[in-house]
């Protein structure tokens, strides 16, 4: 016969057993139930393909505006909202900037234009004194003595009627560098940035008419010794530098753009013929004191409505010297040219792959400029350029066989 205190201790134990049991079942349940009742994503699923050509369209885009000169920047182009097959070329210059007789200042206007790329505003002001001291880029006069040989092109009409039907610029920059030795340089560099209006003269007037200081107004509404002189400190973008400040590194100036009118596909030619020896364009030239026509053209090869200029004003600089290289680059996507000879010209077989997007992606795509700070930025040598760029080197030197 079992104890009655052992027999109360089993009868104890195996009811707590079975309660434990119901417990757990019945939290089991409970928690059935609550699964049930809430879905286990509340939240609606996106498709993985949903804008993804979009952003595939706006990556190249972005990375040209805001780093022109990275590798990657090569053969960029614009998002359309229509599949067009369009050819990518570039302009890749270098410009030295000094100091000329016993000046000791400096100043040049870049612009956002193959065909109208820098204006030597230290010329336009006194014809005797120079800042460009040396360039890749063309003239428009060969005559020291004349205005026009402080306006220069990064390329000519000839130059863009030779690859492209229509084109229009993608993107362009400026990389600044110190050329005075590092224990004795001195100076300072303002730079500014300055809106583009509609009104810049065209190609032919400024290949055939002879130029004043006060022809460059237009385009930036500035006259040429305001350019030239520290007042270009009081604009609203104006920032400087000592010259001290380029020993920890080059400046990497980015384009700047006020409208997505800027990237309108543009005619490549001059001027336009008529019948009975008559010329035809947008614009034309004539004697104020006889009325006689002079010339007449299209402004399409110098428009950059849209765009901004990137102005350098210098002083402090050591008489005869020279004191800045300034790279620049700009990108172009065009129509091919069309081949009229008879026996006809190779052309690429492979079409480019156009980027497709609305036009709110190049709308987006400003906004990686939008600021000084977004467009100015300090580049290490070498080092640095070789660590941001390992990739796409990688993929040039796989290409290459290395």
């Amino acid at each position: 016969m079992i104890p009655a205190a052992l027999a109360l201790q089993l009868a104890k134990t195996a009811s707590q057993a079975i309660s434990n049991r119901q417990r757990k079942q019945k939290n089991k349940v409970n928690r059935q139930k609550a699964n049930a009742q809430v879905p286990p994503n509340n939240k609606p699923k996106v498709p993985k393909k949903l804008g993804r050509q979009s952003t595939i369209a706006r990556e190249p885009f972005l990375m040209a505006l805001s780093d022109p000169f990275a590798p990657s920047s090569l053969g960029c182009k614009v998002p359309d909202p229509f599949p067009f097959p369009t050819q990518a070329y570039h302009l890749h210059q270098t410009t030295v900037l000094g100091t000329s007789g016993a000046d000791t200042t400096g100043s040049a206007l870049f612009l956002p234009g193959p065909c109208l790329s820098m204006i030597d505003t230290h010329h336009t002001t006194n014809v005797a004194l120079n800042s460009v001291l040396s360039t890749a880029m063309g003239r428009y006069s060969a005559v020291a003595s004349q205005i026009n040989n402080g306006y220069f092109g990064a390329t000519t009409s000839t130059g863009i009627n030779g690859v492209f039907e229509t084109f229009r610029l993608v993107s362009w920059g400026l990389k600044i560098s110190n050329l005075q030795p590092e224990l004795s340089a001195t100076g300072r560099l303002i730079i500014a940035f300055i809106p583009i209006g509609d009104t810049t003269p065209a190609y032919n007037d400024l290949q055939n008419s002879s130029l004043l200081a006060s022809s460059m107004i237009p385009i930036t509404g500035i006259p040429s010794n305001v350019l030239d002189s520290a007042n270009v400190l009081q604009l609203p973008t104006a920032i400087e530098f000592s010259v001290g400040d380029f020993l920890h590194g080059d400046i990497e100036l980015s384009g700047m753009y006020t409208n997505s009118a800027f990237w309108t596909f543009k005619a490549s030619i001059a001027g336009g013929t008529l019948a009975n020896n008559t010329v035809t364009g947008d614009e034309s030239v004539e004697a104020t004191s006889t009325g006689t026509f002079v010339t007449a053209g299209y402004k399409d090869l110098t428009r950059m409505v849209g765009g901004v200029a990137i102005h350098l004003y210098y002083e402090g600089i050591p008489v005869t010297t020279s004191a800045f290289q300034v790279e620049s680059i700009y990108h172009l996507e065009g129509t091919p040219v069309i081949s009229s000879s008879a026996s006809g010209l190779p052309i690429p077989s492979n079409v480019c792959k156009p980027y497709t997007g609305s036009t709110t992606e190049v709308e987006k795509g400003m906004t990686a400029v939008n600021s000084i700070e977004k467009v100015v930025k300090f580049v290490a040598r070498g080092a640095e350029f070789l660590n941001k760029n390992q990739k796409t080197l990688k993929s040039i030197g796989q290409a290459m066989g290395y």
